[in-house]
């Protein structure tokens, strides 16, 4: 890293680099408005063995020490989405009990003091992926996440849902 980067607080170039969806995307999901419910849906969406990745916000102190507390050292380098400032990030076993922990503090939260950019990955894999989260973009799945799950989560959210790799809207 430069000089200059370095001095500014920059996210190093090689950070901005590491798992992603890339063409794995197969299906892309309406964003959700309603966090703590998407928190609680996500057991049922992910594999048990998920990682749920935090990048960026502005935690209070509450979130923090919970984060602190419940997160594990990094088991795949997700590529930062953020380039200024360096973002603090987090890696949060998507357990149900830390979901639902996450979901009664982000309750009394704004989204934008949680993350800026969530992901979920497991195996090495990016399985979610949600790049300026809870605005109004898209996130996106993994095609190795079923259908009928992606189906019953979007269901219990009331969220819509396509297949890209069909390019086929399914019926809600």
């Amino acid at each position: 890293m430069g000089l200059l980067a370095k001095l500014l607080g920059a996210t190093p170039r090689e950070q901005l680099k590491g798992i992603s969806l890339g063409k794995d995307a197969a299906w892309e999901v309406s964003p959700a408005a309603d966090f703590p419910a998407f928190l609680r849906a996500l057991p049922d969406l992910l594999p048990v063995d998920s990682i749920l990745y935090l990048e960026g916000g502005t935690p209070p102190e509450q979130l923090k020490a919970f984060l602190d507390a419940n997160c594990v050292p990094e088991r795949s380098h997700v590529a930062m989405g953020t380039i200024w400032p360096k973002p603090e990030a987090f890696h949060l076993p998507a357990t149900p009990s830390n979901l639902t922990g996450f979901a009664e503090l982000a309750e009394r939260l704004a989204t934008a003091q949680v993350a800026i950019h969530l992901h979920a990955y497991a195996q090495g894999r990016v399985l979610l992926e949600w790049y300026d989260a809870f605005w109004k973009d898209p996130f996106y799945l993994s095609s190795v996440i079923p259908e009928d799950r992606v189906r019953d989560f979007c269901c219990r959210l009331s969220l819509a849902y396509k297949n890209l790799k069909q390019n086929v809207e399914p019926a809600r």
